[in-house]
């Protein structure tokens, strides 16, 4: 049996990543729609990027903490990084989009988040060791702070933005105008300012509908922040970690109605 039989998802991923989440909580029995609440775009001034890109003979360390970031910097590379140079990558979705570039990472951190690949990166960068990180805009400075208080010479370089696609509230108000918020996905903190600005001043009156699926603790606590507590959060992130949080707290709630 589905054990998400008829419960409606709303993803809110990028439209070019919403396809596998989507899909995952469509074969656990939901029924998906999608919000997409993010636009990847170029940074404001592409300079800084490509020239870091030219300089990679610098840097001892290259760090991506998203597909996105990696998307983003290898093609202005060439494909062609220095045999000297060392990469890490927070978590497995990053290290799938490097290995579509036939690069293969030295160190792909266990906890996908800035924190955790600090923790690892920690032993590996002595003191004076160039660590370049292309970043979203709004990248929390956590990474480079952590790095720089292990003897390391971060390097931070905007590799995109994002922005709320313009369709966005078109087709969140044919979502929820006359239904309940439900179930959405929650991947970033970005995502939870767009969704909460979607409904401006009406935002308090509809937040107690929300059964916010959060992608993990960072993500968490940007819900937090507005007023949420999730309802479900991914022990793992990526697409079937969301899915099986979902799928315990479904089941929790048929517990407690059951009893």
């Amino acid at each position: 049996m589905n054990p998400l039989a008829h419960l409606r998802v709303v993803v809110t991923r990028a439209e070019h990543q919403a396809g596998g989440l989507a899909a995952a909580f469509t074969a656990a029995g939901a029924d998906v729609e999608v919000l997409p609440l993010l636009e990847i775009v170029p940074p404001a001034d592409p300079h800084p990027l490509e020239r870091a890109a030219s300089e990679l003979a610098l840097y001892d360390w290259l760090v991506f903490t998203s597909a996105n970031a990696v998307e983003a910097f290898l093609p202005l590379t060439g494909g062609a990084l220095p045999d000297r140079l060392r990469i890490a990558v927070v978590g497995p979705a990053t290290a799938a989009a490097l290995r579509d570039w036939s690069v293969e990472p030295h160190l792909i951190a266990a906890r996908s988040e800035a924190e955790g690949l600090v923790a690892e990166l920690a032993p590996l960068v002595d003191r004076g060791r160039r660590v370049l990180l292309p970043q979203a805009a709004d990248a929390r400075p956590a990474l480079a702070e952590g790095l720089a208080r292990c003897g390391a010479e971060p390097v931070t370089v905007v590799a995109y933005d994002k922005r709320l696609p313009a369709e966005a509230h078109r087709r969140a108000a044919e979502l929820f105008s006359t239904a309940p918020l439900g179930w959405v996905t929650f991947t970033s903190p970005r995502v939870v300012r767009h969704f909460v600005g979607l409904f401006g001043a009406d935002w308090e009156r509809r937040r107690p509908e929300l059964a916010a699926v959060s992608i993990g603790p960072v993500t968490t606590a940007e819900l937090r922040r507005h007023g949420v507590e999730p309802a479900a959060e991914a022990a793992r992130p990526g697409d079937d970690g969301m899915v099986e949080a979902v799928v315990r707290a479904v089941i929790a709630r048929q517990s407690v109605q059951r009893d």
